[in-house]
């Protein structure tokens, strides 16, 4: 027997579109694999005049109240940011209606409470689209690995980021390049702040771990650092150390803590996440039955991210989908300063300043794997100092900045990535 859902859609834009164009376009195909009809009832805009193919003017409206007192069964949520998303998800809960959301910056912020009411209300909010796009991670967490203890999740969660670096690699250019590049190809936002210094990542990885690990986590416990300040020559250094630089989120469980970190990092060559180009998105997870899995593909994109929207949209149409379970409590995030390698560059006056900087190194108890000088490709006075360290905590490294600095050892921006283990 065919299952008849009314859809109330919040939103127009790219993912709006994308998702009416999917269930026009695969209707048959739908009702085939699941059984279920769907029908987008009415859909909510902000300019009624503004041209939009494919979809039935007829449907279009600039009153909420339209969309949420159609008779829908089932909003989806696609007006992004905080407010006025909050409150529509909100209004529809409480009235006893399945949501379905992309919205990451708002699950980050509210996700907790908003599961609450849905488990209260007895109804389901799904929100597959929130991270990696097309990438069935979510579902993958809740359903498909619900028999293990996850471990540890890392990750490459931001297209923007991953494009650029990957640019930066294979073509040798700076980032200003890069991320000019990223911005014509719709890659990178005209403000692509949120993205390049991490934030982004860092709600995305939020929401990840307190599926992964079944507890609320504080909206300020991710470390947080951007790829601004990372240059060709890092790219090209990292290639010659043998690594490659990616910027990846990490979410790893120790006893009854979490450390979260969004960063880039050098990662070995034959690392699993070293070869996700361009704007790619993958997640590689860490279960104490399976091991480790990875899950890649599109990260972003308007038919991606509806697909996602759709795959949840049919699975709490089918009863199966959404997240209806109470969360649980709070998980605290760990503090713990870990040794790992790192590489460091000193921008110097003079290349023989080496000496003075390994010294220094070694005086904060970092030892020295590597180490290279660098000549200025120009009359600028720019030159480098590149070192490669063995494992060493990172307040010795920043130490180790701030002491260079001091002693007149720098003559430009340095820089410290660790390197992955």
């Amino acid at each position: 027997m065919t299952r008849k859902l009314k859809i109330g859609l919040l939103g127009c834009g790219n993912v709006g579109r994308g998702l009416v164009e999917l269930v026009g376009r695969n209707e048959a195909l739908i009702q085939q694999r699941s059984g279920v009809e769907l029908r987008i009832t009415k859909i909510l805009v902000r300019d009624l005049d503004k041209e939009r193919q494919g979809v039935d003017h007829a449907l279009l409206t600039t009153h909420p109240d339209k969309v949420l007192n159609n008779g829908c069964d089932l909003v989806v949520e696609l007006v992004g940011g905080i407010e006025p998303a909050r409150s529509f998800i909100e209004r529809s809960l409480a009235r006893g209606k399945h949501v379905v959301t992309a919205n990451k910056a708002l699950l980050a912020l509210d996700g907790f409470s908003l599961m609450k009411t849905a488990a209260a209300k007895k109804v389901r909010l799904g929100f597959e689209a929130s991270v990696c796009g097309g990438i069935p991670i979510i579902r993958a967490l809740r359903n498909g690995l619900v028999g293990n203890n996850i471990q540890r999740l890392s990750g490459i969660l931001n297209g923007t980021c991953n494009y650029i670096l990957t640019r930066m690699t294979e073509d040798r250019v700076e980032f200003e390049d890069a991320l000019r590049e990223a911005q014509a190809k719709g890659f990178a936002e005209a403000d692509p702040t949120l993205d390049i210094d991490g934030h982004d990542a860092a709600q995305k990885l939020k929401i990840l771990t307190e599926l992964a690990f079944g507890a609320q986590v504080d909206a300020d416990a991710v470390q947080v650092e951007g790829i601004r300040d990372i240059a060709a020559d890092d790219v090209q250094a990292a290639r010659e150390f043998g690594f490659v630089i990616k910027h990846v989120a990490t979410a790893e469980l120790s006893e009854d803590a979490v450390a979260l970190s969004c960063a880039p990092l050098l990662l070995p060559m034959s690392h699993q996440l070293a070869g996700i180009r361009d704007e790619n998105n993958a997640v590689l997870v860490r279960g104490d039955a399976v091991g480790e899995m990875l899950f890649s593909g599109k990260g972003a994109g308007s038919l991606p991210s509806a697909s996602a929207v759709l795959s949840d949209v049919v699975d709490i149409a089918c009863h199966k989908g959404g997240f209806s379970l109470s969360p649980g409590g709070r998980i605290t995030a760990s503090g713990r300063d870990g040794e790992s390698r790192h590489y460091l560059r000193f921008t110097v006056g003079c290349p023989s300043d080496i000496g003075p900087i390994t010294t220094l190194l070694q005086r904060n108890r970092i030892e020295v794997a590597r180490a290279a000088a660098v000549w200025a490709r120009s009359d600028s006075g720019k030159h480098q100092v590149r070192v490669l360290t063995h494992g060493c905590s990172r307040k010795a490294v920043e130490t180790s900045l701030r002491d260079s600095a001091q002693l007149g050892l720098q003559n430009g921006k340095s820089i410290a990535l660790r390197v992955a283990d």
